[in-house]
């Protein structure tokens, strides 16, 4: 049996936020109070980052860094999806998507703020389906990333294709927005 890792402030110091939040999530989720503990005090001493004054649209100019200020929320979810891998209705006009490793607390202000989902056959073109969060529920993530929890979105379908948002090569993409900004 391997022993868990030790996690020092210092370590945790070094994380990205979104790196530090989704271990304080899971941290939460196992019970690891020390752990929760930290984190929230790592975090605590993360003042909010201001966001590069460039185009809000695309939202990549902060995109890079993994830095966002507390204001900002995922207004769209972008995931590559091919064949529906996952999904399953909840009647008409509306889905439950596959499962995702995403932080829970970007899924909660993006619900907040009537944000949405797209699946994407490929990142090339417009999603195929697509529609508001109406809910989420926590999954066991990909059986070969055990230590992760996966996030399946309930989704209030619509017909207005998105085209895909979000920097990297992965099979996600964010698309960014401000409470400052509005919606």
């Amino acid at each position: 049996m391997s022993k868990a890792p030790f996690w020092s402030t210092e370590r945790l110091a070094a994380m990205e936020t979104a790196q530090l939040k989704q271990l304080l999530a899971n941290a939460q989720a196992r019970g690891a109070s020390e752990l929760v503990a930290l984190c929230e005090e790592v975090l605590a001493t993360r003042g909010p980052v201001k966001k590069p004054s460039s185009s809000s649209s695309s939202g990549s100019s902060s995109a890079s860094s993994g830095r966002r200020a507390a204001r900002d929320y995922v207004a769209q979810f972008h995931f590559v999806c091919e064949n529906d891998r996952g999904v399953t209705t909840d009647g008409e006009g509306f889905f439950w998507t596959g499962s995702w490793v995403v932080p829970e607390d970007d899924v909660i202000k993006s619900m907040q703020a009537g944000g949405k989902v797209a699946l994407h056959s490929s990142r090339a073109e417009m999603s195929y389906r697509q529609g508001k969060i109406l809910d989420y529920r926590k999954s066991d993530g990909d059986s070969a990333k055990k230590r992760n929890i996966g996030i399946e979105f309930l989704v209030a379908a619509d017909d207005v294709p998105l085209a895909w948002s979000g920097d990297g090569a992965g099979e996600k993409g964010y698309r960014w927005a401000s409470h400052a900004q509005g919606k």
